[in-house]
Parts: structure tokens; C-alpha cells; sequence
């Protein structure tokens, strides 16, 4: 029953489509009206869980795909992100397929194909699960002046910088064949997500059957393949749709967390003791602080500043950058360990004395330099 049916709905797709030929010349309205055909014929024998619609598909990064023909994507869990008359954007974890429909295939046709399924499959996928199966790219013309032998040398020609992993699953030509990607290993099973082991075939056979092996070829993938709901927060923020800052109450701080920061992490207790001294460090910042402010700071923050970059950085930190200057660690650890002695009263020999002058004057000028 189901082949009878389907073999009817080739003839009548075919009639349908000789009559917007004769009938229309502006190759929009013709582009849309092939589509509608195809679409036509589509929903009276797909599940109506899938939904279908031309449109442009978006990723969390805020990329968008090319304009697509026909979007196959799940219509119970996926939320259309722009919604108009004549096009709609979805997101690209919520889609099954895409299908290229064109009124006669050609060389310049199959390079639009190639690229506007290549510019899907280059989407990222950011799922709140990770079940997304890959995006297959269809292609569905009613007819060709060119043979199918020489269909297969243009895909072949523009398929050439494109990563295998984004090359179309299958093209259908109704009055001809299909093109399919089939394993090497056998050389005779049909593979609709192609890769290194896979390579190009022609089958070629009567209008009814070719519509037959579509639908079917459509239908198992859309069966085996499997879609995620999007993750929405990303979609906004990536889209700057939404600001999320995060404010947390110093109380309320964790000391038991961590930032993330360059790849790596940032305890936050170390952050709360380098911050301990932030009325002077603020001082500094400002250029309002003297030589013995900075040194100040140094002898009290130096141990934690030094494990600070050490943690970000995964080495051990020898130098540090002062103002836009390197100083060696050792350096300041001594001239602090003069600061304190000075500071308690203890004596200090002249060229320890001359040593700590020398190192303060060529640090404070450093900082003055910057304001």
C-alpha cells in the first residue's frame, strides 16, 4: 500500500511541478513553489513529530547557517528562536535535516548545495544533554540536463576543501537516480553520515522508485538519529539577548571555591588574602601611594601574589611584573627583608642600606612612570 501510494505521489509531484513551470516566471515564486510541492508530499507521510520549514539555523555562538529550503527539526521540544511569515531561526540541536530542493540540478546548483549544507554542519551543538546525532544534508531536485554520472564529478570537484564530515548524505534526482554515499568496505551499504570509509554511488531507476528510496532513506535517518533541547541561557547570552552577572554578598563568598581564569583556576581564599590589603593596593592603583606604600604592600602580599601566578601560570614564579617592569622575586624578598628591619629598629649596614635605596628609587620611578 505504502509503495503504491508513494508512487502516486511521484506522478502527481511531477505533474505539480510541470504546471508551476509553465505557469510562473519569476524564479522566486517558482523556488518557493517547488519547495512547497516537495513539502506537500513530505507531511502527508512523515511523523508529525518532525516539523519542516525554510528558514536559517542558529548555534549557541550566535553563528547562523545559510538560508535553508526545508529544516527538519523536532517540533515538540525545540522552540523556534524568530518566527515570520516567510522564514523562521532554530536552533541547530533541535534539527534533524536539511533538504536543498532545486527545479534542475547543475553544477552551479550543486556548489550552493554544497555550501549551504557545509554551513550547518559547521554548527555547534551545545545540548543540556550530549545526544545530539549529526545533521544530515539532503538534496532534491525534480530534474537534470545533466547525467548523473557527471552530477557525481561536480559534487566530487565541490566537495574538494570540504571536511567529510560535512559532505551531503544523499541527492535525489526524481527523473534520474540518487547519488549515495555508500561504505568502501563492501562497496554496497548505504551510509548516510559519510566519512573516510564511505564513497560515492549512483542508483538510477524510474521517478516512482527514486521518490520511494528517498522517503525511505530520509525516513530510517530521521528514525536512527537522535536531537537534544537546546541550551537556552547560552543562546541569549551569546546573543547578548541577556546579561547574566553574577553578584555574590561578601559574606556569602565560598572560600572553598575557585574562579576560572585562563584555562586554569583561581582559589578564592588566595583571592581574599591579596584583597585583605585592598584600601592600599587601591591606593597604588590610583598613583597616589609613596616608595614605602608599595613596600608596604610588597611584604605583606608578595608570598601570596607569587603562589597567586604560580596557580595560574602551573610554574614556578621567579620574577613578577611590577608597572610594566620584571623584577626578580629574590630581589624584592631582600629589599623587604631591609624594609622590615628598618621598620622594627633594627641596625642595617651601609650596603644593605645602598642596596634597598637603590631598589625602592628604581621601583617608585617605574610606577611614577605609568601615571
Amino acid at each position: 500500500m505504502l509503495k503504491h501510494s508513494i508512487h502516486a505521489a511521484a506522478k502527481k509531484m511531477q505533474i505539480d511541478f510541470e504546471e508551476v513551470t509553465e505557469n510562473i516566471n519569476h524564479m522566486g515564486e517558482r523556488g518557493s513553489s517547488r519547495e512547497a510541492i516537495l513539502l506537500r508530499y513530505l507531511r502527508n507521510y512523515i511523523p508529525s513529530k518532525y516539523e519542516m520549514d525554510n528558514g536559517v539555523i542558529i548555534d549557541g555562538n550566535g553563528t547562523q547557517s545559510r538560508q535553508q529550503d526545508i529544516i527538519i527539526y523536532d517540533s515538540f521540544n525545540s522552540p523556534v528562536l524568530l518566527d515570520m511569515e516567510k522564514t523562521k531561526m532554530v536552533p541547530i540541536e533541535s534539527v534533524f535535516s536539511v533538504i536543498e530542493v532545486k527545479s534542475s540540478l547543475k553544477k552551479t546548483e550543486i556548489e550552493k548545495c554544497v555550501k549551504n549544507i557545509s554551513s550547518v554542519k559547521s554548527l555547534v551543538k551545545n545540548g543540556l544533554v550530549e545526544i545530539n546525532s549529526p545533521t544530515a544534508g539532503f538534496v532534491f531536485a525534480f530534474t537534470s540536463t545533466t547525467t548523473l554520472e557527471t552530477l557525481l564529478d561536480n559534487l566530487v570537484e565541490a566537495n574538494h576543501d570540504v571536511e567529510k564530515h560535512k559532505h551531503i548524505s544523499v541527492i535525489c534526482v526524481l527523473d534520474k537516480g540518487l547519488i549515495v554515499n555508500v561504505s568502501k568496505k563492501g562497496l554496497k551499504d548505504i551510509v548516510l553520515v559519510p566519512d573516510e570509509d564511505t564513497t560515492l554511488a549512483i542508483i538510477k531507476n524510474t521517478a516512482e522508485n527514486n521518490l520511494m528510496l528517498f522517503y525511505l532513506l530520509l525516513m530510517q535517518y530521521l528514525n536512527q538519529s537522535s536531537v537534544s533541547v537546546p541550551n537556552l541561557l547560552k543562546y541569549a547570552s551569546e546573543g547578548e539577548l541577556l546579561n547574566i552577572e553574577y553578584t555574590i554578598p561578601k559574606r556569602h563568598v565560598p572560600l572553598d571555591g575557585y574562579y576560572e581564569f585562563n584555562g586554569g583556576v583561581i582559589d578564592i581564599e588566595n583571592v581574599n588574602k591579596i584583597m585583605k590589603d585592598s584600601d592600599l593596593q587601591e591606593k597604588i592603583c590610583e598613583g597616589k601611594a609613596n616608595s614605602e606604600d608599595i613596600m608596604l604592600y610588597l611584604s605583606k602580599q608578595l608570598n601570596n601574589i607569587v603562589k597567586h601566578a604560580e596557580k595560574i601560570n602551573g610554574n614556578p614564579q621567579y620574577t613578577i611584573d611590577f608597572m610594566g617592569k620584571i623584577y626578580r622575586v629574590f630581589e624584592i624578598e631582600k629589599s623587604i627583608s631591609i624594609f622590615n628591619k628598618l621598620n622594627s629598629g633594627e641596625e642595617v649596614d651601609q650596603e644593605d642600606l645602598d642596596l634597598y635605596t637603590g631598589f625602592c628609587k628604581d621601583m617608585y620611578e617605574q610606577y611614577r612612570s605609568q601615571f
